[in-house]
């Protein structure tokens, strides 16, 4: 077998300088990704604390929010640009990335205009142009994403068509150069935040390079059919490999095919219903997808924050009416109980504007919101096996 260097020199100079960007394109990718977070995160402050919707300022006020929002709208158009192209060039392979960036021009034309004109009623004149220049200049990159995604996914539905061989993956025979070149390509390319099953330990290299799923790219839980449980697949892949690793990997597969069976047969004992629904899916009880499961559930987690917030942050009229409506309740029900003195609820104690019960209450709420979710998230990813 030859070895890596000499193998390398072979190569055209132009896949090598692309493969040899990848971290460099990866880290743009982050630095775009967190400023834009900061952005939304300055946006939301401005809008939930009501600066848009002053009735009378002028002077060096208005002057200063004009400043601050002229600088985040040049910072989050920058960043936004730069995650969008960066990110279609370095997943120019991926067509969800088409539809990320097609969702993000939806946020851009529709909802974060449409969260402006929430907040900004009832401003300045100032403001309120300032408002609407705000909400133009998203539109105009909202509706821009929205044809640049669209058209990605029409391009490249038109060059999987054209480029796809009649018959399938299956009906060609490529010969070992191009499986070597797949599976080169493969090894080589960043692991996806998920994992699909060869990018986990327990996939085994000496059976990657010939293993279907791998040079298609798709995962045995999407297909159904895996090493770990599809016996004539995993006979096919142990002939590939010699015969001093065949016996340790052959146990290794029967000990799996082996908790995949029982988990059949436990199925099979209720009722016939659930049987139906359940039987079908092997993948229950593979460590490949119990493995995948955990990517997930990490994956997914971290989306749970901000979409808390999010909730937290649409529910924060209806949260400071019931806060509210509670506060007022509780105080005459203790003060017919005489256990609330009046004068404590005639003056209350307030050290500063946002230190107050109802800001705390709101943080608890979220707080809870985000616990369950996340434990919803964990019953649905590790119990039900979603």
């Amino acid at each position: 077998m030859t070895s890596i260097r000499p193998g390398m020199s072979t190569q055209k100079p132009g896949p090598t300088g692309f493969s040899a960007a990848m971290p460099a394109l990866d880290n743009v990718l982050i630095l775009a990704g967190v400023t834009l977070v900061l952005c939304l995160g300055f946006l939301f402050y401005v809008l939930l604390s009501g600066q848009l919707a002053v009735p009378i300022i002028q002077g060096t006020a208005v002057d200063i929010l004009e400043r601050n929002l002229v600088i985040w709208r040049k910072v989050f158009l920058t960043a936004l640009w730069v995650l969008v192209g960066v990110g279609l060039v370095r997943h120019y392979r991926v067509d969800s990335v088409a539809w990320l960036v097609a969702l993000g021009g939806v946020a851009c034309w529709w909802l974060l205009p449409m969260m402006i004109t929430s907040k900004a009623v009832g401003g300045a004149p100032r403001l309120m142009e300032t408002a609407q220049s705000l909400i133009a200049s998203l539109q105009a990159s909202g509706g821009a994403l929205i044809v640049i995604g669209v058209l990605r996914v029409v391009i490249g539905r038109v060059i999987a068509i054209a480029y796809t061989p009649k018959g399938g993956f299956g009906a060609r025979t490529p010969d070992s150069a191009a499986l070597s070149e797949i599976a080169e390509k493969r090894a080589k390319a960043r692991p996806s935040l998920m994992r699909k099953c060869w990018e986990l330990h327990f996939c085994r290299g000496s059976l990657r390079v010939t293993c279907p799923r791998f040079l298609e790219g798709i995962s045995c839980w999407k297909k159904k059919s895996g090493c770990y449980c599809d016996h004539d697949l995993a006979s096919q892949l142990l002939s590939t490999i010699a015969a001093k690793h065949r016996v340790q990997v052959a146990q290794e597969l029967d000990a799996a095919q082996s908790r995949a069976e029982a988990y059949h047969k436990a199925l099979a004992a209720k009722r016939q219903r659930e049987a139906r629904k359940k039987a079908g899916n092997p993948c229950r009880e593979c460590p490949l997808y119990l493995e995948h499961q955990k990517y997930k559930y990490r994956t997914l987690a971290w989306g749970m924050y901000p979409l808390a917030a999010l909730i937290v942050a649409f529910m924060l009229p209806t949260l400071r009416k019931g806060y509210a409506w509670l506060d007022i309740y509780l105080t005459d029900l203790l003060s017919q109980w005489r256990i609330l003195p009046h004068k404590l609820s005639d003056a209350p104690i307030q050290y500063a504007p946002w230190l107050s019960a109802e800001n705390a209450m709101i943080v608890m709420f979220g707080v809870l919101l985000l616990a369950v979710m996340l434990r919803l998230l964990e019953v649905g990813v590790f119990r039900l096996k979603l």
